[in-house]
Order: C-alpha cells, then sequence, then structure tokens
C-alpha cells in the first residue's frame, strides 16, 4: 500500500473519476457522527442500545441525533446565511466558506470532465444528506451565467422532481446555434446513497423538493424531554464519560408519549438509519440498493478511479462494495486520510489491496487543505 501526499489529477482525467463524500466535507457547517467519549460514535453508541435492549436511550440518541444533526441539515437557508456575511457574523462566514470549498471541488471536477472527451462525466457518491453541493452548484451558476456544466441529481420535474437512478444515464447536449455544431455539456452525477433530507415520499416515488426549510417537528416538541436530552448531551460531549454513565439518566413519566411520537415522525424521513444502514420505507430502501449496484457498475468498469473524502467507512453495505469493487485492478482507489489515527485505521482496513494509495498530511486534512493541497488542477 502506497502512501502519498497528493492526488496527480493529469494521472488521472483520462480515467473514470469517482468521489465518495461523507460527513466531514460539511463539517463547519454540519456535526459528524462523532461524540466527545472517546472511541465512541453515533453508530456505536446506537448499535450498543439495540444490542442492551436500552430502548429509551436509543430514542434519547436520536432525539440528540435529530436536534443536533438533522435538522440543521433541513433548516440551513444558504440566502440567509449570505445575508449574515454581509454583516459580518463569523458562524455564517465559517458556514459559507464550507460551501466555497464544494465550488472549489465542483470546478476542479468540471475541469477534469471538460477535458476528457471520451468520459466526459464523473460521478459523485456522497453518504450525507445535506444540499450543499446543490448549493454550491447554483452559487457558480449566479456567478457563471454561461456555465457549460450540468450536475445531475437523478431528478426530474417541474413543480415536483422525481427521482430515478435510470436518470444518471442522460446528458445534455449542446448544439451551436444553426445546429451544425454540437458537444456533450461536462458532467457530474449527484448520487445521494444515504438518502437526502429534500426527498419524500409521493405517491410510491421520490419526490425532491430543495425548498423543504420546515423541521419536522413544533419547536416545543422536544421541550418536555429536555432535562434528559441535556444530561445525554453532558455525558455525550465528555471524553471521559463511558457507556454506564448513560445509566444515571432519569426518564419522566411523559418521556414514553414522548417517544412514541418521536418514532412516529422520524421513520418517515428520508434518510438512512446509521444503526442498521437502512430506511424505514420500502421505496427508499429500494432506491438505496439501486444506488449501491449504479456505484459498483461504475467502480467495475476498465481504469476508474474512487477518491474517498471524509468518509469513515461506517456502512458496511459500502464498505464490502468496494473491497469486492478493488477486485478490479484497473481500479485505484485514493483514501483522503483526516489524521495519523484515521490512517492507521484505514491501513488496517486495506491492508491486502494494492490498489489502494492512502493520502496523508503534515497537518489534519480537512476540505481546504483538500482542495488546495490533494486534489487541485496543475498550476
Amino acid at each position: 500500500m502506497e502512501v502519498i501526499s497528493e492526488i496527480n489529477v493529469n494521472d488521472i482525467w483520462q480515467q473514470n473519476v469517482n468521489l465518495l463524500i461523507g460527513s466531514g466535507a460539511s463539517f463547519g457547517l454540519f456535526p459528524t457522527l462523532g461524540t466527545g467519549m472517546e472511541g465512541e460514535s453515533i453508530e456505536t453508541l446506537g448499535k450498543y442500545f439495540e444490542d442492551t435492549d436500552k430502548t429509551k436511550h436509543k430514542s434519547l440518541l436520536f432525539m440528540y441525533y435529530y436536534k443536533n444533526c438533522i435538522e440543521p441539515v433541513i433548516t440551513f437557508d444558504i440566502e440567509y446565511t449570505k445575508l449574515g456575511v454581509d454583516f459580518e457574523l463569523e458562524d455564517d462566514i465559517a458556514k459559507m466558506a464550507v460551501i466555497e470549498n464544494y465550488k472549489i471541488l465542483l470546478k476542479t471536477l468540471k475541469a477534469i470532465a471538460s477535458k476528457n472527451k471520451s468520459q466526459n462525466k464523473t460521478n459523485i457518491f456522497t453518504t450525507n444528506y445535506d444540499s450543499c453541493f446543490a448549493d454550491a452548484f447554483e452559487e457558480l451558476l449566479l456567478e457563471q451565467t454561461n456555465l457549460d456544466y450540468a450536475l445531475n441529481d437523478g431528478a426530474k420535474g417541474f413543480r415536483r422532481k422525481f427521482l430515478e437512478v435510470r436518470n444518471f444515464d442522460t446528458s445534455e447536449v449542446k448544439y451551436s446555434i444553426f445546429g451544425k455544431n454540437k458537444h456533450d455539456v461536462p458532467q457530474a452525477n449527484l448520487v445521494h446513497l444515504h438518502g437526502s433530507a429534500f426527498w419524500k415520499l409521493s405517491d410510491s416515488r421520490i419526490a425532491v423538493n430543495y425548498e423543504n426549510k420546515k423541521s419536522n417537528f413544533d419547536d416545543d416538541f422536544f421541550a418536555e424531554v429536555e432535562d434528559e436530552l441535556n444530561t445525554f448531551e453532558a455525558i455525550l460531549s465528555n471524553n471521559t464519560s463511558n457507556r454506564s454513565d448513560f445509566d444515571s439518566i432519569a426518564f419522566s413519566p411523559v418521556f414514553p408519549d414522548i417517544e412514541e411520537k418521536f418514532w412516529e415522525s422520524y421513520k418517515k424521513l428520508p434518510i438512512v438509519n446509521p444503526t442498521k444502514w437502512k430506511f424505514h420505507e420500502t421505496v427508499f430502501d429500494e432506491h438505496y440498493y439501486q444506488m449501491l449496484r449504479l456505484m459498483s457498475y461504475e467502480l467495475e468498469k476498465h481504469d476508474s478511479v474512487l477518491v474517498v473524502f471524509g468518509f469513515s467507512f461506517a456502512d458496511e453495505h459500502i464498505t464490502n462494495l468496494i473491497k469486492r469493487s478493488l477486485g478490479n485492478k484497473s481500479l485505484t482507489m485514493y483514501v483522503c486520510c483526516f489524521d495519523s489515527a484515521s490512517a492507521q485505521y484505514m491501513e488496517e482496513l486495506f491492508d491486502n489491496f494494492n490498489n489502494v494509495k492512502l493520502v496523508t498530511q503534515d497537518a489534519v486534512l480537512d476540505f481546504n487543505l483538500f482542495n488546495t493541497e490533494v486534489f487541485k488542477l496543475p498550476s
């Protein structure tokens, strides 16, 4: 296994380029699934609560997860945030810096797709629920009215957009004014492997609406379990905490009622449950496996590249799919490691694969460093 410090774009632009983007890319705008507890995440704690039949603790975990990880994604309004930037609000400036990094990545992918005439598209597979790629693309459209680039999220429609995996096989063709010349518009396919906060079920189909900025719960829904949530968060954020500390939480008599109402609404969310990596709705679950098949198909193509950034490999389905795909010896996977601990974990996970390259930097490899030092266009 080779350890490198950057990905040479000149070595990959002629190949079938794929990206796998995880929550690390949106860090600074939205929280990740990590916790302050050493060696624990939302996934590991959820599995522990399930295995030990601590159903109330599991419910409390997902209430925390919704309030801290999902609701900020749903309610994020880029136009409102840009107003905060105008007033020099530090929090909004930091959020827009994340969107800027998404824009830079899209520009890099556009340049790669534009250069490769035989394979003028790239694939972005993401486990994030957010609209960062869509927001970044629209910011590029605002900056460049003649932007010769397309972002295909697999949805088609006008008043309502409907998602179909087969739509990723479509592309735009641009003709000259008299139709004598034409060219395929460079494109990135955007595939949300874990669903999106902006999907919903509509007559057994998946509808997409990026204007949906409303929380699934009323403002005061969690008020009656605020004490439990505060205690839970205090344990979760303490690096000296251990699992037994959760046993000290005192549940109020109203908790079972709030718990039942919470799950009734939560299970309607079009996102993968981070404990079993499954959707609650059959339609979404079927789409999940179609997306995994699409990813497998792309990685099995000759001369393919997979660049992984911000992804922890906690999803066993995706991890196993990638390991199977690495049997394609013409596939090269570049795994960007956030820090030394991440590099060690990735080395152990893929130690038997010669077509995996670990990408490390002396500093922590965040999104900014990824764009400026690791995955950048030649000067």
